[in-house]
């Protein structure tokens, strides 16, 4: 995270565009459905780290709704400090008593080692260390939740949830920014810091399949502190920064609404998920295949072959050699199997979808 967090040059404003330019070395316009982030919202973009994905939207739940929502982190986190309260009053005279066993007084925990049997100094060893053992994964792994829901983390830039509900409070209409977990940071973020990072069809894919079930319609009918998942996470201190930007008349809330950002190429890049998109006839073909193939999987029950396969076709084409035609063979022997597994007809299967022609992987020897 420190290079994520770190800040990108300057560039000078400008007042006669509305959109930023691309860099010289661009050849092309942004992936669809990507467009170039306009300058209403670089103050707020100023203060994001580059090597996430982020997510906006708008949360309208109702403010009692929220309280009950986040009274179960805050009685969680209470119970759990009073547990760790509890266990410090019994473990903190223990350790003393060993600390000052270890300088020659005499304590419970002493033991003569000259007269006592190898069973009595083993158990003694085995159960001291047990102890310390527990209590470090007690208070290492469990005293980490209050403490990052109190002050956050240096991944969540020092602002946990308590600030941000404290800031804040609970309103009608809030920010709602979540940030990509792990999975995304390798699509940002080159082997070098000097570069370029470019995507290939299956990570513009792998993005796409990340961002629409997060920004569907019901998903966003939920509160924001319900949408942690496995793929995203929430971002306190970009929330605080939104609503700070907001109150001072800096960027507008209506320009916050159902966003995806991500800084691609030195750009930033915004996608308006739920308006319609101008694309090439080719795009929109392809995106349509892809549609297909995931759908009709689902409908067959079989969607996460879809997934398993889009993993597949990622991790083959960050190999050395690039998707070659043997393990792309051997890739869709794999495809073939999980299918038959489902009891799903291979052969009719390729024929309900049109073929293979537009797919991830299916042409990825033929590009660069």
């Amino acid at each position: 995270m420190a290079r994520g967090a770190g800040k990108r040059p300057n560039k000078p404003a400008t007042s006669s565009t509305t959109h930023t330019k691309p860099p010289a070395s661009t050849t092309s316009g942004p992936p669809t459905p990507f467009h170039y982030a306009p300058t209403t919202l670089r103050p707020f973009l100023s203060t994001l780290p580059t090597d996430h994905i982020y997510l906006v939207h708008l949360d309208h739940t109702p403010p009692s709704l929220k309280k009950r929502v986040f009274a179960v982190p805050v009685l969680l986190n209470l119970l759990i400090t009073i547990g760790l309260c509890i266990r410090l009053y019994y473990a903190v005279p223990i350790y003393l008593e060993q600390i000052i066993t270890i300088f020659g007084y005499d304590t419970a925990y002493k033991i003569d080692t000259a007269t006592a049997a190898v069973g009595e100094l083993v158990n003694a060893v085995f159960s001291r260390t047990a102890l310390l053992m527990l209590d470090y994964a007690i208070f290492g792994l469990l005293g980490s939740w209050p403490k990052e829901f109190l002050f956050g983390s240096r991944l969540l830039r020092f602002v946990g949830p308590w600030e941000w509900r404290r800031t804040i409070g609970f309103r009608d209409t809030e920010i709602i920014v979540r940030r990509g977990r792990k999975w995304d940071t390798p699509l940002l973020v080159g082997d070098t810091p000097d570069e370029v990072k470019t995507w290939k069809l299956d990570e513009e894919l792998t993005i796409k399949v990340k961002v629409d079930p997060a920004m569907r319609t019901d998903t966003l009918a939920k509160t924001g502190y319900l949408l942690l998942d496995k793929d995203w996470d929430l971002d306190f201190k970009a929330m605080l920064d939104a609503h700070r930007l907001v109150e001072k008349g800096v960027i507008q809330l209506k320009d916050l609404e159902n966003l995806a950002l991500v800084y691609y190429e030195k750009q930033w890049l915004v996608w308006k998920v739920h308006e319609s998109q101008d694309i090439t006839a080719m795009g929109q073909r392809q995106d349509s295949t892809v549609e297909k193939f995931r759908r009709i999987l689902t409908d067959l029950g079989a969607e996460g072959v879809f997934y398993r396969w889009i993993e597949i076709v990622q991790f083959e084409t960050s190999q050395p050699g690039g998707f070659t035609q043997g393990r792309q063979a051997e890739a869709i022997r794999e495809l073939r199997t999980r299918l038959e597994k489902k009891g799903v007809d291979y052969a009719k299967f390729w024929e309900d979808i049109g073929g293979q022609a537009g797919l991830p992987g299916f042409d990825v020897q033929n590009q660069e």
